[in-house]
């Protein structure tokens, strides 16, 4: 079984591009996950009260080994630690399509991460006779990002129904209703709308009516 190497791609351009591949994969790397909450000061009490805010984009962060002193086969310029290093630099250059570094994505076997580069740290460690680096040692942020709408679709957020039912009296009306309710009779036709009411003059007492909640 040939060994499987870990791969960077643009995936914010339609068709992407090839995947970059990383010449020897990291030998750890490390996912950061957290939230944000707001600190509400309450007199009297110990400690304040927390309000979750958002989530955090999780943070991925791993650092690639770049080598260019292998002597056995001639190498392109896109296999040299220059070109590498070229390829990497792509994920935090602004592209000129998208006005703004792309999103990318990396995968290694059954790990995948989509986010975006934030930090590309470059720390080089060996140098031929000429100055040209044989050796570099590149650490990479990313986080994670979602399009809204993905995640709007993932939350699958439930809300309570507030929704009450109240029974029509004698000689009561909507607008009566809405005051009762609301605080303001204009507010009639929405539980006109949710009793599917036509005619609002001519509800039997009696009748059980939902009143919707604003």
């Amino acid at each position: 079984m040939s060994l499987a190497h870990a791969t960077l791609q643009n995936i914010s351009i339609s068709p992407p591009p090839a995947a970059v591949e990383v010449q020897f994969n990291p030998t750890e790397y490390g996912v950061d996950r957290g939230a944000t909450y707001a600190e509400l000061q309450v007199p009297g009490l110990q400690m304040p009260l927390l309000q979750f805010v958002r989530g955090d984009a999780q943070t991925l962060s791993l650092e690639l080994f770049l080598d260019g002193t292998d002597k056995r086969t001639s190498a392109t310029p896109a296999q040299t630690v220059a070109g590498r290093l070229t390829a990497l630099r792509a994920f935090v250059t602004v592209h000129p399509e998208l006005h703004a570094p792309p999103v990318c994505r990396f995968t290694w076997g059954e790990v995948e991460f989509t986010g975006v580069v934030t930090q590309l740290r470059e720390r080089y460690t060996l140098f031929s006779e000429t100055g040209a680096v044989l050796r570099a040692r590149v650490t990479t942020t990313f986080k994670s990002y979602q399009a809204p709408e993905v995640q709007l679709r993932q939350m699958k957020l439930h809300s309570p129904d507030r929704t009450r039912v109240r029974v029509l009296r004698e000689g009561e009306t909507l607008m009566e209703l809405a005051r009762e309710a609301y605080g303001d009779p204009r507010l009639w036709r929405a539980i006109a709308e949710k009793n599917d009411i036509d005619r609002p003059r001519f509800v039997s007492p009696g009748t059980p009516l939902r009143i919707p909640s604003l």
